[in-house]
């Protein structure tokens, strides 16, 4: 090489100085990389398992207020309602006054069913709900 090419070109030591923090800064790049991967395994874990175990407890809470509205219900009236539709209205009958029972009736998580009520007699009720293999009745 001639000594003005020579001149113009960087130095090996040059070289070697700018292409260590760009090494290290790609090793950070990829540690960090990997870290992040792991984080979204673990949040795929969550949403996968633990998610439906969440709307499983979501519906079983909102199955037991349906059902303490319908106590409430047959506490106030001496009788069950007809449906879950007759908690979310006030009404007078035989001179008693009573309800709403329920500001309205809740929505039941995704992928679950319509809650359910079914009278079983003149005392008792069940109300249910199902997704899948999992089904949640109260009370």
């Amino acid at each position: 090489m001639t000594r003005a090419l020579r001149a113009a070109a960087p130095s090996h030591a040059a070289l070697s100085g700018i292409m260590t923090p760009m090494l290290k800064a790609a090793v950070g790049l990829i540690a960090v990389l990997s870290l992040g991967l792991g984080s979204c395994e673990r949040e795929q874990k969550g949403i996968s398992q633990d998610l439906p175990a969440v709307r499983a407890t979501k519906a079983r809470a909102d199955a037991q207020a349906i059902a303490s509205a319908v106590r409430q219900y047959q506490a106030t009236f001496g009788t069950l309602p007809d449906s879950v539709a007759d908690l979310c209205e006030a009404r007078t009958a035989s001179g008693v006054t009573g309800g709403p029972f329920l500001a309205r009736v809740p929505a039941p998580p995704t992928g679950f069913t319509p809650y359910e009520y079914a009278r079983q007699g003149d005392a008792n009720f069940t109300i249910t709900s199902s997704a899948g293999a999992v089904t949640v009745t109260a009370p």
